[in-house]
């Protein structure tokens, strides 16, 4: 057990030497990683951040039917009825011109400003939860009780907040092509690192192969410096995204302070965070073990 922590020791020292001896080529390499990655983690934490924003919006198929404002208890009953005996009426919710207006003032900035109105300039309203999504039949249900009479508007405003959420689950999917391909990028890259790392000691490794060191000696230094590599590519990427995301929110702060709605971009939380970094990581051994162990194929026969 002693000997396989000095072997480990002293291969970590060695990687750690390396890289602490080109320190402009190290610092560049480490970039071009760590910018490669950055990228997707920031990606994930905008798509993260709408498909939490969509989550709290109503998707299910419904449609809001909107009464004039003279409209008496008379009409909304009558218009009730007529609603609930629709054959693609599912459920019927009134939701009177009081209620609306103390809802606005409790979910908007405008409560001191709806205050001071003479009058409720709401109107009554049903939410009409319907059997069906086709738009061919609910564009008939919203033209039949268009028609009623005192009914002033009907909308579907779900369909946007549909159209938002396939749009998000279409981003995550094209997220986690690029995340693919990302890391065929950082494999890659550290694989090309590390073999010009081993072409430039060609020499030396030939010797101590011949004097018996095994391969997994010759290879150890290089893993290490793959995986030194890939942590600190991994740190940067992370620290780098978090930087990017903290300036939009400050742009989304100023640009949002004036609406009732407030939207942030959330950062990964800290095991997503520690995960992409091990990530990294993991893909960097793998590049520098690929690379290692192909080049000594091609020493082992010239031997």
């Amino acid at each position: 057990m002693k000997t396989w922590l000095r072997v480990h020791r002293l291969a970590l020292a060695d990687a750690t030497r390396r890289i602490a001896a080109q320190p402009l080529a190290s610092t560049l390499a480490i970039g071009v990683i760590a910018l490669a990655v950055a990228l997707p983690v920031l990606a994930l934490a905008l798509v993260g951040s709408v498909s939490r924003a969509t989550m709290g919006l109503d998707t299910d198929p419904h449609v809001n039917v909107f009464l004039a404002l003279d409209a008496t208890d008379e009409d909304v009953r009558r218009v009730e009825a007529a609603l609930k005996a629709h054959a693609e009426t599912s459920s019927v919710r009134f939701v009177s011109r009081t209620t609306a207006l103390e809802e606005l003032k409790s979910t908007s900035h405008l409560a001191e400003l709806l205050a001071n109105l003479d009058r409720n300039p709401l109107p009554h309203a049903f939410s009409v939860r319907t059997k069906t999504s086709d738009a061919a039949r609910l564009g008939a249900a919203r033209a039949e009780w268009s028609k009623l009479p005192k009914v002033d508007q009907v909308s579907a405003e779900f369909e946007w907040a549909e159209k938002i959420s396939h749009w998000t689950r279409f981003a995550e999917r094209a997220l986690a092509g690029l995340a693919i391909m990302l890391a065929a990028a950082v494999l890659f890259i550290v694989g090309h690192l590390i073999r010009l790392q081993v072409l430039t000691m060609k020499d030396e490794i030939e010797v101590s192969q011949l004097i018996g060191a095994t391969a997994a000696d010759v290879r150890r230094p290089f893993i290490y410096h793959g995986f030194l590599q890939g942590l600190a590519a991994g740190l940067a990427a992370v620290g780098l995204a978090g930087l990017v995301v903290a300036w939009l929110n400050s742009e989304l702060l100023a640009l949002t302070s004036s609406y009732a709605y407030e939207f942030k971009v959330v950062f990964l939380d800290t095991p997503t965070a520690m995960a992409v970094v091990l990530a990294v990581a993991s893909l960097a051994i793998a590049g520098a073990w690929l690379s290692v162990s192909r080049e000594l194929k091609q020493f082992s026969g010239r031997i």
